[in-house]
C-alpha cells in the first residue's frame, strides 16, 4: 500500500537561530498553505552544517531547539529534517527538489531571497520559481529584513552572541537566546554561599557564547524566575570547563536530572577571579540587585 504523503506548503532553509526573518518565511508558507488547504511544513537539517559550506561551525540552536521554535514560535505544522550525510549533499538542485516531492505532496514553496540548495549551492530562489512554474506550484520569496540598518541574518546574530551582546541578538530572534540541557550535580559551592545554582553543559554543536555573567530567566513548573547566569569557566575555583550556572532568584528546589531551559536577557559583567568565597558572594549580591532592577 502506497504511503500517503502530507499535502503541504514547504518553507525551505536551514533556519539557524529561527530569527525574525525566518519567521517571515514561515508566515508566507502558512498563508499560502491556508489558501491551498494544506499544512505548513518546514525543511531543515538534522545537525550543524555551517562548517561544511565554509561558514563558521557551531549552530545558534540545536536541531531539537530549532524544531521547538519553528513549531511554537513560527506556527509550523511539522518539521522535515534531512540528514547531514555526504550522499544527501551530493544531490544536484533538480535531485534535491525531486527528493522533496517524493517525500511530500508539495503544493507550494516559500524561501528567503538568498536561499541556495543542491550540490555547491547551485539552486537559488529564481531556479526554484522556474522549476515550480512548470508544475504549476506557487512560490513565495521573502525579501531581506533590516533592523536598525542591519540585515537580519544568522551571521549577524552569531557576531553579537560571540561579543556577549545578547540583548542586541535578542532583537533579531523570535525569543531571548536560550540554552537547554539536563541539570547536573556540581560541587555545591553556590548553595554553601546562599546562591544555589542549576548547572548544565551546553550542547557541543552550539556556537559558544562569550564567557561572561548575564542576567537571564528560566521557567520552572509554570513560574518564571529571574536569574544570574555564569556562562563559561570558573577561575576563582581553577575550573576551565565551560558550564552554564544559573542562580534562580527565589527558587528553592531540586532540579537534578530535569531538562532545563535557561534564557539570556543581557550582559552583566566579565567573569572575574576573586580572592575567595566571601568576595565572590559580595559580587553575587550586587549582581542579584542589578538583575532584579532590570
Amino acid at each position: 500500500m502506497e504511503r500517503k504523503k502530507r499535502k503541504c506548503v514547504l518553507a525551505l532553509g536551514y533556519f539557524d537561530g529561527v530569527h525574525i526573518g525566518h519567521r517571515s518565511v514561515v508566515a508566507a508558507a502558512k498563508s499560502l498553505a491556508l489558501q491551498c488547504g494544506a499544512q505548513c511544513g518546514v525543511f531543515t537539517f538534522a545537525g550543524d552544517i555551517g562548517g561544511r559550506f565554509g561558514k563558521e561551525s557551531g549552530s545558534i540552536y540545536t536541531a531539537q531547539e530549532r524544531e521547538k521554535l519553528l513549531m511554537e514560535d513560527c506556527g509550523a505544522d511539522f518539521v522535515f529534517a534531512a540528514p547531514c550525510g555526504e550522499e544527501f549533499f551530493r544531490l544536484t538542485r533538480e535531485e534535491f527538489l525531486t527528493y522533496l516531492e517524493s517525500e511530500l505532496e508539495i503544493v507550494g514553496y516559500a524561501c528567503g531571497f538568498d536561499y541556495t540548495f543542491g550540490k555547491n549551492g547551485a539552486g537559488n530562489a529564481a531556479f526554484l520559481q522556474a522549476f515550480a512554474k512548470e508544475k504549476n506550484i506557487a512560490v513565495s520569496v521573502a525579501p531581506p529584513l533590516f533592523v536598525g540598518g542591519e540585515k537580519v541574518s544568522a551571521t549577524e546574530i552569531k557576531r553579537r552572541l560571540k561579543a556577549g551582546d545578547v540583548a542586541a541578538a535578542n532583537d533579531l530572534l523570535t525569543r531571548p537566546y536560550f540554552v537547554t540541557g539536563t541539570a547536573v550535580k556540581e560541587r555545591g559551592v553556590g548553595r554553601r554561599m546562599g546562591f544555589p545554582t542549576v548547572n548544565l553543559y551546553p550542547a557541543a554543536e552550539k556556537l559558544p557564547l562569550k564567557n561572561a555573567v548575564y542576567g537571564g530567566h528560566a521557567e520552572i513548573d509554570g513560574k518564571t524566575y529571574k536569574a544570574i547566569v555564569n556562562y563559561g569557566a570558573r577561575p576563582t575555583f581553577g575550573l576551565s570547563t565551560p558550564l552554564v550556572e544559573a542562580h534562580l532568584i527565589g527558587f528553592d528546589g531540586d532540579l537534578y536530572g530535569r531538562e532545563i531551559e535557561i534564557s539570556f536577557d543581557g550582559f552583566l559583567r566579565e567573569i572575574c577571579r576573586f580572592s575567595g568565597e566571601e568576595e565572590l558572594k559580595a559580587q553575587l549580591e550586587r549582581d542579584k540587585r542589578e538583575v532584579l532592577q532590570r
